[in-house]
Protein backbone atom coordinates (compact mmCIF):
# COMPACT_ATOMS: atom_id res chain seq x y z
CA UNK A 1 0.00 0.00 0.00
CA UNK A 2 2.68 2.48 0.60
CA UNK A 3 4.30 1.64 -2.63
CA UNK A 4 1.76 2.42 -4.59
CA UNK A 5 1.26 5.45 -2.55
CA UNK A 6 4.87 6.39 -3.37
CA UNK A 7 4.14 5.92 -6.73
CA UNK A 8 1.42 7.62 -7.10
CA UNK A 9 3.42 10.98 -5.28
CA UNK A 10 5.56 10.63 -7.96
CA UNK A 11 3.48 10.50 -10.82
CA UNK A 12 1.58 13.49 -9.13
CA UNK A 13 5.11 15.12 -8.96
CA UNK A 14 6.45 14.17 -12.50
CA UNK A 15 3.14 15.26 -13.48
CA UNK A 16 3.37 19.16 -12.09
CA UNK A 17 6.88 19.62 -13.28
CA UNK A 18 5.52 18.38 -16.95
CA UNK A 19 2.80 21.17 -16.49
CA UNK A 20 5.16 23.83 -15.07
CA UNK A 21 6.96 23.72 -18.29
CA UNK A 22 4.26 23.49 -20.59
CA UNK A 23 2.71 26.49 -19.27
CA UNK A 24 6.17 28.31 -19.44
CA UNK A 25 6.00 26.89 -23.04
CA UNK A 26 3.18 28.38 -23.31
CA UNK A 27 3.84 31.78 -21.80
CA UNK A 28 7.10 31.71 -24.16
CA UNK A 29 4.96 31.37 -27.30
CA UNK A 30 2.38 33.53 -26.24
CA UNK A 31 4.78 36.45 -26.11
CA UNK A 32 6.50 35.54 -28.97
CA UNK A 33 3.02 36.04 -30.69
CA UNK A 34 2.33 39.35 -29.25
CA UNK A 35 5.77 40.58 -29.78
CA UNK A 36 6.17 39.12 -33.73
CA UNK A 37 2.48 39.69 -35.00
CA UNK A 38 3.19 43.28 -35.92
CA UNK A 39 6.20 42.29 -37.52
CA UNK A 40 4.73 41.22 -41.40
CA UNK A 41 6.75 43.73 -43.52
CA UNK A 42 4.56 42.40 -46.13
CA UNK A 43 1.32 43.36 -44.61
CA UNK A 44 2.52 46.10 -42.60
CA UNK A 45 -0.87 46.32 -40.98
CA UNK A 46 -2.22 46.98 -37.03
CA UNK A 47 -5.52 46.18 -36.01
CA UNK A 48 -6.78 47.01 -39.49
CA UNK A 49 -4.34 49.83 -40.03
CA UNK A 50 -1.87 50.15 -42.84
CA UNK A 51 1.31 51.13 -41.30
CA UNK A 52 3.70 52.39 -43.47
CA UNK A 53 6.88 50.54 -43.04
CA UNK A 54 10.02 51.02 -44.86
CA UNK A 55 12.90 49.02 -44.67
CA UNK A 56 16.11 50.32 -43.44
CA UNK A 57 18.88 50.78 -45.75
CA UNK A 58 21.71 48.43 -45.63
CA UNK A 59 25.51 49.33 -47.01
CA UNK A 60 28.88 47.30 -47.13
CA UNK A 61 31.38 47.52 -44.37
CA UNK A 62 33.84 49.53 -46.52
CA UNK A 63 31.45 52.55 -46.75
CA UNK A 64 33.51 55.48 -46.13
CA UNK A 65 32.04 57.55 -43.11
CA UNK A 66 31.94 60.61 -45.70
CA UNK A 67 29.77 58.58 -48.05
CA UNK A 68 27.83 57.53 -44.73
CA UNK A 69 26.97 60.48 -43.11
CA UNK A 70 26.42 62.66 -45.96
CA UNK A 71 24.43 60.84 -48.03
CA UNK A 72 22.17 59.66 -45.38
CA UNK A 73 22.39 61.85 -43.16
CA UNK A 74 18.53 61.72 -42.49
CA UNK A 75 17.98 58.06 -42.29
CA UNK A 76 19.11 55.11 -40.60
CA UNK A 77 21.66 52.85 -42.21
CA UNK A 78 22.94 49.47 -41.30
CA UNK A 79 26.61 48.88 -42.19
CA UNK A 80 26.87 44.86 -42.12
CA UNK A 81 29.82 43.36 -41.16
CA UNK A 82 31.38 46.48 -39.72
CA UNK A 83 32.42 44.60 -36.14
CA UNK A 84 33.39 41.36 -37.87
CA UNK A 85 37.30 42.24 -36.84
CA UNK A 86 36.89 42.88 -33.84
CA UNK A 87 38.33 40.50 -31.27
CA UNK A 88 35.04 40.29 -29.34
CA UNK A 89 33.11 39.00 -32.65
CA UNK A 90 35.62 35.56 -32.13
CA UNK A 91 34.50 34.76 -28.73
CA UNK A 92 32.69 31.46 -28.32
CA UNK A 93 29.66 32.84 -26.22
CA UNK A 94 30.04 36.66 -26.51
CA UNK A 95 27.18 37.39 -23.59
CA UNK A 96 29.02 35.21 -21.31
CA UNK A 97 32.83 36.17 -22.11
CA UNK A 98 31.47 39.86 -21.30
CA UNK A 99 29.44 38.29 -18.35
CA UNK A 100 33.23 37.20 -17.16
CA UNK A 101 35.31 39.94 -17.94
CA UNK A 102 33.17 42.61 -16.16
CA UNK A 103 31.70 40.22 -13.32
CA UNK A 104 32.16 41.97 -10.39
CA UNK A 105 30.99 45.44 -12.04
CA UNK A 106 27.36 46.60 -11.54
CA UNK A 107 24.93 47.64 -14.34
CA UNK A 108 21.53 49.19 -14.16
CA UNK A 109 18.65 46.79 -14.73
CA UNK A 110 15.46 47.23 -15.72
CA UNK A 111 11.90 46.24 -16.71
CA UNK A 112 9.81 47.13 -19.62
CA UNK A 113 6.32 48.18 -19.06
CA UNK A 114 3.02 49.74 -21.16
CA UNK A 115 1.99 51.39 -17.96
CA UNK A 116 4.35 54.03 -17.56
CA UNK A 117 5.39 57.09 -20.32
CA UNK A 118 8.66 56.94 -18.15
CA UNK A 119 12.00 57.27 -21.27
CA UNK A 120 12.14 54.08 -23.15
CA UNK A 121 9.29 52.12 -21.27
CA UNK A 122 11.85 51.42 -18.52
CA UNK A 123 11.07 50.91 -14.75
CA UNK A 124 11.54 48.75 -11.85
CA UNK A 125 15.24 50.18 -11.81
CA UNK A 126 18.07 48.23 -9.92
CA UNK A 127 21.67 48.16 -9.80
CA UNK A 128 23.29 44.29 -10.06
CA UNK A 129 26.43 43.02 -10.86
CA UNK A 130 26.99 41.94 -14.05
CA UNK A 131 27.87 37.92 -13.30
CA UNK A 132 24.16 38.02 -10.87
CA UNK A 133 22.16 39.71 -13.61
CA UNK A 134 23.63 37.04 -16.14
CA UNK A 135 22.96 34.11 -14.24
CA UNK A 136 19.12 35.05 -13.41
CA UNK A 137 18.22 36.54 -16.46
CA UNK A 138 20.34 35.68 -19.71
CA UNK A 139 21.62 32.17 -18.77
CA UNK A 140 18.62 31.45 -17.29
CA UNK A 141 16.36 31.72 -20.00
CA UNK A 142 13.25 30.05 -17.92
CA UNK A 143 13.17 33.33 -16.12
CA UNK A 144 9.48 35.18 -16.42
CA UNK A 145 10.96 38.75 -16.21
CA UNK A 146 12.41 40.18 -19.05
CA UNK A 147 15.04 42.41 -17.54
CA UNK A 148 17.40 44.44 -19.28
CA UNK A 149 20.53 45.31 -18.31
CA UNK A 150 22.02 48.91 -19.63
CA UNK A 151 25.17 50.97 -18.30
CA UNK A 152 23.59 53.85 -16.89
CA UNK A 153 24.52 55.09 -13.72
CA UNK A 154 27.96 53.72 -14.69
CA UNK A 155 29.35 54.21 -18.22
CA UNK A 156 31.13 51.44 -19.94
CA UNK A 157 34.49 53.44 -19.11
CA UNK A 158 34.06 52.97 -15.97
CA UNK A 159 32.23 50.39 -15.12
CA UNK A 160 34.39 47.68 -16.94
CA UNK A 161 37.54 49.77 -18.47
CA UNK A 162 39.09 46.14 -19.49
CA UNK A 163 36.13 45.02 -22.07
CA UNK A 164 37.85 47.69 -24.62
CA UNK A 165 40.63 45.19 -25.29
CA UNK A 166 38.21 43.17 -26.89
CA UNK A 167 35.52 45.73 -28.18
CA UNK A 168 36.72 48.81 -29.85
CA UNK A 169 34.86 52.00 -31.35
CA UNK A 170 33.91 51.35 -34.99
CA UNK A 171 35.94 53.18 -37.64
CA UNK A 172 33.30 54.81 -39.25
CA UNK A 173 32.62 56.80 -35.45
CA UNK A 174 36.39 56.95 -34.62
CA UNK A 175 36.65 60.72 -35.85
CA UNK A 176 34.27 62.55 -33.80
CA UNK A 177 34.33 66.22 -33.16
CA UNK A 178 34.77 67.47 -29.54
CA UNK A 179 31.38 66.32 -28.72
CA UNK A 180 29.67 68.71 -25.86
CA UNK A 181 33.30 70.44 -26.06
CA UNK A 182 35.80 67.16 -25.33
CA UNK A 183 36.34 63.91 -26.31
CA UNK A 184 36.41 62.40 -23.21
CA UNK A 185 32.78 61.34 -22.56
CA UNK A 186 32.76 59.19 -19.30
CA UNK A 187 29.31 57.96 -19.34
CA UNK A 188 29.85 56.60 -22.90
CA UNK A 189 29.91 54.41 -24.64
CA UNK A 190 26.68 52.50 -23.19
CA UNK A 191 26.25 48.69 -23.21
CA UNK A 192 22.92 46.61 -23.50
CA UNK A 193 22.29 43.11 -22.38
CA UNK A 194 19.35 41.02 -22.42
CA UNK A 195 17.25 38.00 -22.93
CA UNK A 196 15.23 37.56 -26.12
CA UNK A 197 12.28 39.88 -26.14
CA UNK A 198 13.31 42.34 -23.55
CA UNK A 199 13.20 46.02 -25.32
CA UNK A 200 13.29 49.56 -25.18
CA UNK A 201 9.92 51.47 -26.97
CA UNK A 202 9.64 54.60 -28.76
CA UNK A 203 12.09 57.16 -27.49
CA UNK A 204 14.16 60.08 -28.67
CA UNK A 205 17.94 60.13 -27.08
CA UNK A 206 19.70 63.10 -24.73
CA UNK A 207 19.97 66.29 -26.88
CA UNK A 208 18.32 65.15 -29.67
CA UNK A 209 21.85 63.26 -30.33
CA UNK A 210 22.42 61.22 -33.85
CA UNK A 211 24.77 57.45 -32.59
CA UNK A 212 26.03 54.67 -33.64
CA UNK A 213 24.93 51.25 -32.16
CA UNK A 214 27.25 48.05 -33.15
CA UNK A 215 26.17 44.55 -31.99
CA UNK A 216 28.15 42.18 -30.63
CA UNK A 217 25.44 38.98 -30.34
CA UNK A 218 21.93 38.38 -31.26
CA UNK A 219 20.21 40.48 -33.24
CA UNK A 220 17.71 43.78 -32.72
CA UNK A 221 15.04 44.49 -34.14
CA UNK A 222 14.71 48.85 -35.08
CA UNK A 223 11.64 50.63 -35.49
CA UNK A 224 12.52 54.35 -36.35
CA UNK A 225 10.78 57.28 -37.39
CA UNK A 226 13.26 60.32 -38.90
CA UNK A 227 13.02 64.04 -37.33
CA UNK A 228 11.21 65.30 -39.94
CA UNK A 229 8.34 62.95 -40.62
CA UNK A 230 7.63 63.31 -36.27
CA UNK A 231 8.24 67.19 -36.81
CA UNK A 232 5.63 66.93 -39.37
CA UNK A 233 2.74 64.72 -37.81
CA UNK A 234 3.18 65.20 -34.27
CA UNK A 235 4.55 68.35 -34.45
CA UNK A 236 6.96 70.82 -31.45
CA UNK A 237 3.95 69.93 -28.53
CA UNK A 238 3.45 66.39 -29.35
CA UNK A 239 6.71 64.63 -30.86
CA UNK A 240 8.38 63.65 -27.86
CA UNK A 241 11.07 66.44 -27.76
CA UNK A 242 10.13 66.95 -23.90
CA UNK A 243 10.12 64.23 -22.27
CA UNK A 244 11.79 62.13 -25.36
CA UNK A 245 8.47 60.14 -26.03
CA UNK A 246 5.23 60.59 -28.21
CA UNK A 247 2.24 60.75 -25.45
CA UNK A 248 -1.21 60.61 -26.83
CA UNK A 249 -3.63 63.58 -25.33
CA UNK A 250 -4.88 60.47 -22.80
CA UNK A 251 -1.14 60.46 -21.86
CA UNK A 252 -0.68 57.19 -23.33
CA UNK A 253 3.33 56.39 -24.90
CA UNK A 254 3.22 55.20 -28.08
CA UNK A 255 4.14 51.91 -28.18
CA UNK A 256 6.23 51.52 -31.87
CA UNK A 257 5.68 47.68 -31.84
CA UNK A 258 2.36 47.48 -30.37
CA UNK A 259 0.65 50.71 -31.19
CA UNK A 260 -3.08 51.89 -30.40
CA UNK A 261 -4.34 53.12 -33.45
CA UNK A 262 -6.97 54.84 -31.71
CA UNK A 263 -4.89 57.01 -29.32
CA UNK A 264 -2.15 57.50 -32.83
CA UNK A 265 -4.04 57.85 -36.16
CA UNK A 266 -1.08 59.69 -37.33
CA UNK A 267 1.16 56.40 -37.85
CA UNK A 268 -1.09 55.11 -40.92
CA UNK A 269 0.87 58.72 -42.48
CA UNK A 270 4.70 58.46 -40.97
CA UNK A 271 7.39 56.58 -42.44
CA UNK A 272 8.75 53.61 -39.97
CA UNK A 273 12.02 52.37 -41.07
CA UNK A 274 12.00 49.08 -40.37
CA UNK A 275 15.77 46.45 -39.93
CA UNK A 276 17.17 44.37 -38.36
CA UNK A 277 21.11 44.65 -36.95
CA UNK A 278 22.79 41.02 -36.59
CA UNK A 279 25.92 40.20 -34.64
CA UNK A 280 29.03 42.07 -36.49
CA UNK A 281 26.90 45.10 -37.55
CA UNK A 282 26.78 48.83 -37.12
CA UNK A 283 23.25 51.14 -37.12
CA UNK A 284 23.81 54.44 -37.53
CA UNK A 285 20.46 56.26 -35.95
CA UNK A 286 20.16 60.30 -37.49
CA UNK A 287 20.12 63.35 -35.12
CA UNK A 288 16.56 63.52 -33.21
CA UNK A 289 14.98 60.58 -34.56
CA UNK A 290 12.57 58.22 -32.48
CA UNK A 291 13.65 54.80 -31.99
CA UNK A 292 12.30 51.73 -30.31
CA UNK A 293 14.14 48.54 -30.11
CA UNK A 294 13.37 45.36 -29.56
CA UNK A 295 15.69 42.07 -28.62
CA UNK A 296 14.99 39.09 -31.00
CA UNK A 297 17.38 36.95 -29.52
CA UNK A 298 19.77 37.39 -26.25
CA UNK A 299 21.83 40.14 -27.26
CA UNK A 300 24.79 42.18 -26.01
CA UNK A 301 25.29 45.98 -27.74
CA UNK A 302 27.19 48.84 -27.66
CA UNK A 303 26.83 52.55 -28.13
CA UNK A 304 27.54 56.14 -27.84
CA UNK A 305 26.04 59.03 -28.85
CA UNK A 306 28.16 61.58 -31.29
CA UNK A 307 28.80 64.21 -33.58
CA UNK A 308 30.60 64.05 -36.75
CA UNK A 309 31.83 66.58 -39.29
CA UNK A 310 29.70 65.82 -42.02
CA UNK A 311 26.64 65.93 -39.98
CA UNK A 312 27.10 69.32 -38.87
CA UNK A 313 24.72 71.03 -40.96
CA UNK A 314 21.59 68.43 -40.24
CA UNK A 315 22.21 68.74 -36.48
CA UNK A 316 21.90 72.30 -36.28
CA UNK A 317 18.43 72.19 -38.35
CA UNK A 318 17.33 69.65 -36.13
CA UNK A 319 18.19 71.56 -32.75
CA UNK A 320 16.95 74.62 -34.31
CA UNK A 321 13.09 73.31 -35.98
CA UNK A 322 13.10 71.20 -32.69
CA UNK A 323 13.16 74.72 -30.74
CA UNK A 324 15.99 73.70 -28.70
CA UNK A 325 14.26 70.78 -26.92
CA UNK A 326 16.79 68.45 -24.61
CA UNK A 327 19.44 71.21 -23.93
CA UNK A 328 20.93 70.38 -27.60
CA UNK A 329 21.59 74.35 -27.92
CA UNK A 330 24.02 74.04 -25.31
CA UNK A 331 25.45 71.01 -27.19
CA UNK A 332 25.84 73.11 -30.50
CA UNK A 333 27.88 75.82 -28.52
CA UNK A 334 29.92 73.56 -26.95
CA UNK A 335 31.07 71.23 -29.64
CA UNK A 336 32.10 74.51 -31.41
CA UNK A 337 33.81 75.65 -28.74
CA UNK A 338 31.62 78.84 -28.56
CA UNK A 339 33.19 79.81 -31.65
CA UNK A 340 29.71 79.97 -33.59
CA UNK A 341 26.74 82.46 -31.94
CA UNK A 342 23.63 80.21 -31.08
CA UNK A 343 21.58 83.00 -29.65
CA UNK A 344 20.42 83.95 -33.02
CA UNK A 345 19.12 80.90 -34.54
CA UNK A 346 15.65 80.53 -36.19
CA UNK A 347 13.20 77.90 -36.03
CA UNK A 348 11.26 80.06 -38.69
CA UNK A 349 14.54 81.51 -40.62
CA UNK A 350 16.83 78.84 -42.60
CA UNK A 351 19.16 81.90 -43.13
CA UNK A 352 20.15 82.11 -39.58
CA UNK A 353 20.69 77.87 -39.72
CA UNK A 354 23.07 78.33 -42.69
CA UNK A 355 24.98 80.74 -41.45
CA UNK A 356 25.69 78.89 -37.89
CA UNK A 357 26.75 75.70 -40.58
CA UNK A 358 28.91 77.74 -42.49
CA UNK A 359 30.47 78.84 -39.02
CA UNK A 360 30.35 75.61 -37.65
CA UNK A 361 32.38 74.17 -40.52
CA UNK A 362 34.93 76.85 -40.16
CA UNK A 363 35.57 76.25 -36.87
CA UNK A 364 38.96 75.36 -35.12
CA UNK A 365 36.58 72.30 -33.59
CA UNK A 366 35.91 70.85 -36.86
CA UNK A 367 39.02 71.63 -39.26
CA UNK A 368 41.85 70.81 -36.51
CA UNK A 369 39.64 68.95 -33.85
CA UNK A 370 37.40 66.96 -36.18
CA UNK A 371 40.21 66.36 -38.33
CA UNK A 372 37.18 67.21 -41.27
CA UNK A 373 40.29 66.73 -43.95
CA UNK A 374 40.46 63.08 -43.26
CA UNK A 375 36.47 62.45 -44.46
CA UNK A 376 37.56 64.56 -47.97
CA UNK A 377 40.49 61.80 -48.33
CA UNK A 378 38.75 59.08 -46.88
CA UNK A 379 41.86 58.21 -45.25
CA UNK A 380 42.66 56.95 -41.30
CA UNK A 381 40.00 55.40 -40.44
CA UNK A 382 39.93 52.51 -38.36
CA UNK A 383 38.72 50.66 -35.28
CA UNK A 384 40.15 52.13 -32.29
CA UNK A 385 40.53 51.70 -28.56
CA UNK A 386 38.91 53.35 -26.12
CA UNK A 387 41.80 55.00 -24.73
CA UNK A 388 42.70 56.26 -28.08
CA UNK A 389 39.40 58.09 -28.83
CA UNK A 390 39.74 60.04 -25.32
CA UNK A 391 43.55 60.95 -26.55
CA UNK A 392 45.32 59.23 -23.62
CA UNK A 393 49.02 57.67 -24.16
CA UNK A 394 48.18 54.41 -22.92
CA UNK A 395 45.73 52.28 -21.30
CA UNK A 396 47.19 52.40 -18.09
CA UNK A 397 47.00 55.93 -17.90
CA UNK A 398 43.10 56.21 -19.14
CA UNK A 399 41.70 53.68 -16.85
CA UNK A 400 43.77 55.12 -13.51
CA UNK A 401 42.46 58.93 -15.20
CA UNK A 402 38.90 57.12 -15.58
CA UNK A 403 38.37 55.67 -12.40
CA UNK A 404 39.63 58.53 -10.34
CA UNK A 405 37.34 61.07 -12.23
CA UNK A 406 33.33 59.64 -12.57
CA UNK A 407 32.82 59.38 -8.60
CA UNK A 408 33.34 63.37 -9.25
CA UNK A 409 30.43 63.57 -11.23
CA UNK A 410 26.73 64.03 -9.41
CA UNK A 411 24.90 61.18 -11.57
CA UNK A 412 27.30 58.42 -10.37
CA UNK A 413 26.64 58.69 -6.38
CA UNK A 414 25.10 55.48 -5.27
CA UNK A 415 26.05 53.39 -1.83
CA UNK A 416 27.59 51.20 -4.60
CA UNK A 417 30.36 54.08 -5.94
CA UNK A 418 32.69 52.51 -3.67
CA UNK A 419 32.87 49.21 -4.74
CA UNK A 420 32.45 50.16 -8.30
CA UNK A 421 35.57 52.67 -7.94
CA UNK A 422 37.12 49.33 -6.45
CA UNK A 423 36.60 47.30 -9.00
CA UNK A 424 37.81 49.27 -11.56
CA UNK A 425 40.93 50.24 -10.22
CA UNK A 426 41.68 46.08 -10.03
CA UNK A 427 40.98 46.09 -13.93
CA UNK A 428 43.67 48.58 -13.82
CA UNK A 429 45.86 46.66 -12.31
CA UNK A 430 45.37 43.39 -13.94
CA UNK A 431 45.38 44.19 -17.37
CA UNK A 432 47.17 47.32 -17.44
CA UNK A 433 50.35 45.61 -18.57
CA UNK A 434 48.47 44.85 -21.99
CA UNK A 435 48.72 48.64 -22.81
CA UNK A 436 45.92 48.13 -25.34
CA UNK A 437 46.82 45.44 -26.82
CA UNK A 438 43.78 43.72 -27.89
CA UNK A 439 43.34 39.83 -26.04
CA UNK A 440 43.00 37.14 -28.21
Amino acid sequence: MAKKVRERMVSYATYGVVLCLVLKSIFSLRTYVMLSRSFDADEGTMNGLKLNLVPITEVASDVSPLDLFLRHAKEPVIVKGALHGQPLMRADNVVEYVAQVCRDSYIDTVVYSKEVSSWAGHTDEKLMRIKDYYASYVKNSSNEELRYATSATFGMPFMCPALQHDMLVPGLASKPLPTGGAFRNYAQPTIFMGPAWSRSELHIDMMLMPFWLGVYAGTKRFRVIAFEDNLEHFGVDRGGFGSGRILSPSGKALEIFDPDVQEFPELQDVRIYEGEVKAGDVIYVPSGALHGILNTEATFAATSNSLWPPLTSHYAEVCTKSHFARRCKRMLKDTYLGACEVDGLNPFDDSTIEEFTKCALHSKANIELGQARSYVDKKGFRDIFLWELFRFTSYEDFCLAVCSKYLELDYTKSKQGPEQEAVCKRQCKVLGSRNGKPST
